[in-house]
């Protein structure tokens, strides 16, 4: 009985209907990233971004997400923010785009900008080393991250999304927050 009950699982899994509203994206913005503690340290100007979405229906999406400080100068990444995030679009998600001599009677499409708002939680942390009097700027905790932005489908399978985000840890040790204007690219399967 498990056995038919894990092989039906991964048919559902594989299938490619199942995969129908999911989206991969990743993305750099401009921002800062600030960790407090003891001492306080910056990170910027960039700010990275991965995202896995799933589609729940014409207005509302749930994903997975990691944003990650960047700096070029020296070169670190010592601040991340990992969590779930929910948008509503205030219009419709926009869909796939495909030729309108390719459309069916039946099917609708969703051309324009889909503007959303959204939230983010998860999980924040930093590992920067302590200064020369051993006084850290290492934060952790739990983040509330709003947002509002647009998304774009380019073509069939790629999309473009840009969005303004915050994140803040809301309670742990110390304080981690980043502020960040993102562009990314999405793949949809």
């Amino acid at each position: 009985m498990q056995l038919k009950t894990i092989l039906t699982a991964v048919c559902i899994l594989v299938s490619s209907t199942s995969w129908a509203g999911f989206r991969i994206s990743g993305g750099l913005g401009l921002g800062q990233t600030e960790t407090s503690n003891e001492i306080t340290d910056t990170e910027g100007p960039f700010v990275t971004l991965v995202s896995m979405d799933y589609l729940l229906d014409s207005k509302n999406m749930v994903g997975l997400e990691h944003i990650r400080s960047l700096s070029l100068s020296p070169m670190s990444t010592s601040m991340s923010f990992t969590g779930i995030y929910y948008s509503y679009y205030l219009n419709a998600i926009p869909t796939p785009y495909v030729p309108a001599e390719k459309l069916g009677p039946e099917e609708i499409v969703y051309r324009d900008l889909g503007f959303f708002v959204g939230v983010g939680v998860g999980i924040a942390g930093s590992n920067n080393l302590p200064d020369e009097k051993g006084k850290t700027s290492n934060a952790a905790g739990f983040y509330l991250s709003p947002r509002v932005g647009a998304d774009l489908q380019l073509t069939r399978t790629l999309g473009a999304r840009g969005q303004l985000l915050i994140a803040t840890t809301m309670m742990g040790t110390g304080t981690i927050s980043a502020t960040s204007l993102l562009g990314s690219l999405f793949w949809c399967f």
